[in-house]
């Protein structure tokens, strides 16, 4: 059996976007690396066969007809950052060439059709000039032009100001516009002010719910409710913002709507929503069902690129991803408020669509790479549709995940084990423990590329779901103010119960690594024990007291976190930091952290890198150049394999005999 090597993720074709013609054709973005870069084309099911319809860079489209996707594509055209402007293109799914559609002067980020020609957009615009949308070509050249000149500069004039992912922010809004192709005619269907979240069509066409709230100088985690006539274009408030943070809005019928929404009164910002019911027109609110499972997948793996809907509203009710456990289910919220499962996945789910009795299904199957597969709705029966993936992995050593839990106070903490290739039980191995990010994410028995690699190159991998982690309901999850206890004894235990099932592992040689959540914890592991020979803190947290004052989410999610702020209680703040305890940490540490990530920044690997190597402890750091706090998922290609020859190299200077260290 051959190894699964550090760049093995670049050859796996990644699927996303799945969405369904009204004929039920299913169509998706296949994503593969070329060039050191991800290229996403557009594909369709055709006579049960993947069919490829284009050759460019395409991620965003929609279904305009039975037979034609309208899609974005820049097509040749040399990019101009200071403009705003997005081109569409058509193509048939019967054959021919795509065709210019139109181009507008908008960054659009989302279209949804309304009725033939006649289409609601939601644009990206920069309140500077929000009017460019209706500049001529001479006003938006001189605008280029002061932007070109403004370019070295950065303002800061709101809260948040920049996003993880997306840069900088201040002065960005989502706008929604109403765009008639017939008449080439663009209408703003809000003030400039007003962020948009989600918007939905009704099924009659006539009317938009929409999510949202107006944002001046501070965002508004709590957004409001709305409804607008597409015919006269004047919106209702069915709910002011400020009352329920929104994760979801559908049409329940022409007069009412369905939301998934939480007060976070009872579990703060990690609460999971409740459904509630709305009528349409007075904004009336009745609790449909309670829930205590988050929306869609939970389950992560480095080997998903892009995204797709995780709900759909059919005849029957909503059909929704969770994770229950460590695997993800589909079940459907009828509309008088009772659940049905629909189906269980020994794997996880990226996206789901569902029409004429058939639930199509983009997911990873137990150690399988993505694939499309359809689950059909009367036989129960699920087949796979594609086999993008199917030789990737011939041929290589693909360790089986084996369960293992332990108690946790009333619940059980479900954990895996990966053995290392050729495993000998007579012989000692090293071990490494991977924690996952979140820290409401969720590990399961799903193929992750660098654990797997891990134990190709001889090492057993151990991974479990502390508390705090994400499947098995609010009470599991609920981590505020209990940062570095709970969860740290989970994780503490089970590497003890892992010991104990599993002799050949030598405990004098176990390394430690984890990302943003998982660094979090590294950093607090190396402050309070001495029992890992190596650590590789990656895109962590050190010092929550500054992340709380500079994260992109810092005073939404952080503060709550925390159960406290730097001004309400500081020592609560301090107490959970891992900084605090970095004086005693003897265990060589790597720190890898992104020039961009805005979500744990650079300054808190460097305070505990900083405080190791001033108390005399090994310590080395890798800082990447143009990446976010995505780098282990959706980094560049080459940086995702430096990435982890650094991981590996230092678990490997550690843990591994000299005789059997090659770094």
């Amino acid at each position: 059996m051959n190894k699964i090597t550090v760049d093995h993720f670049q050859r796996v074709q990644f699927l996303s976007a799945l969405a369904l013609s009204p004929a039920g054709q299913p169509a998706w973005v296949r994503t593969r690396v070329e060039n050191d870069a991800y290229t996403g084309q557009l594909f369709v099911l055709d006579h049960a066969q993947p069919k490829q319809l284009t050759s460019g860079n395409e991620s965003l489209f929609v279904w305009d007809d039975e037979k034609t996707l309208l899609f974005i594509s820049s097509r040749g055209e040399k990019p101009q950052p200071e403009a705003e402007s997005t081109t569409f293109y058509r193509i048939r799914t019967d054959g021919g060439e795509a065709i210019k559609a139109f181009t507008l002067p908008l960054k659009v980020r989302q279209i949804v059709p309304v009725k033939k020609g006649l289409y609601v957009l939601t644009a990206q615009i920069d309140l500077t000039a929000a009017d460019y949308w209706q500049m001529s070509e001479a006003e938006r050249e001189a605008l280029h032009q002061r932007r070109k000149a403004e370019a070295d500069y950065q303002i800061v004039s709101e809260q948040p100001y920049y996003q993880d992912g997306a840069g900088y922010t201040n002065g960005l809004r989502s706008r929604l516009f109403l765009y008639d192709e017939a008449q080439d005619e663009l209408k703003p269907l809000c003030e400039p002010q007003f962020h948009v979240s989600r918007t939905v069509v009704s099924p009659d066409h006539n009317h938009l719910a929409i999510s949202g709230a107006p944002f001046v100088k501070v965002r508004q985690p709590k957004e409001g409710l709305y409804r607008m006539d597409l015919n006269t274009l004047k919106s209702d408030c069915l709910l002011e913002p400020g009352q329920f943070s929104i994760a979801e809005i559908q049409w329940l019928s022409e007069t009412q709507i369905l939301a998934a929404m939480s007060n976070q009164k009872r579990y703060g910002a990690i609460e999971n929503p409740f459904f509630y019911t709305l009528d349409a027109y007075t904004g009336k609110r009745e609790l449909l069902a309670e829930n205590e499972e988050s929306l869609g997948s939970a389950l992560g793996s480095d080997c998903q690129y892009g995204s797709g809907k995780q709900t759909q509203m059919v005849s029957d009710g909503l059909f929704i991803v969770h994770t229950l456990g460590a695997f993800d289910e589909v079940r459907c919220l009828k509309a008088d408020g009772t659940w049905r499962t629909i189906m269980q996945l020994d794997g996880s789910i990226q996206a789901l669509a569902v029409a004429d009795e058939k639930l199509w299904l983009i997911a990873m199957l137990g150690q399988k790479l993505p694939e499309l597969v359809c689950f059909d709705l009367k036989t129960n029966e699920l087949h796979p549709m594609t086999a993008f993936n199917e030789a990737v992995l011939e041929d290589c050593y693909v360790a089986e995940p084996e369960p293992l839990s332990i108690p946790a106070g009333e619940f059980r903490v479900d954990g895996w084990v990966l053995k290392p290739k050729d495993y000998d039980p007579n012989q000692k191995y090293p071990a490494i423990l991977n924690i996952h990010g979140g820290p409401k994410a969720a590990y399961g028995p799903v193929f992750f590329h660098e654990m797997q690699f891990w134990a190709s190159e001889g090492y057993f991998v151990m991974f479990c779901n502390p508390r705090g982690s994400n499947g098995k309901g609010n009470a599991f999850a609920e981590l505020r103010g209990l940062y570095g206890t709970i969860d740290y004894d989970d994780l503490m235990n089970f590497t003890d119960a892992v010991l104990a099932a599993y002799p050949a592992i030598d405990a004098e040689r176990i390394g430690v690594t984890g990302g943003s959540y998982g660094g979090y914890m590294t950093n607090w592991m190396i402050g309070h024990t001495d029992r890992f020979a190596a650590a590789a803190s990656q895109r962590s947290i050190a010092n929550w007291v500054s992340l709380i004052c500079y994260a992109d989410i810092g005073f939404t999610f952080d503060n709550d976190q925390m159960g406290a702020d730097p001004w309400s209680d500081v020592q609560k703040v301090w107490d959970q930091s891992p900084l605090q305890f970095a004086d005693k940490a003897k265990t060589p540490t790597l720190f890898i952290h992104s020039f961009e990530d805005y979500r744990c920044l650079l300054q808190e690997g460097m305070q505990m890198y900083n405080a190791l190597v001033h108390h005399g402890a090994e310590a080395r750091m890798c800082l990447f150049k143009g990446e976010s706090h995505g780098l282990s998922r959706i980094g560049k290609p080459s940086h995702r394999v430096r990435r982890l020859q650094e991981i590996t190299a230092w678990m490997d200077r550690w843990c591994k005999p000299a005789t059997e260290n090659k770094s």
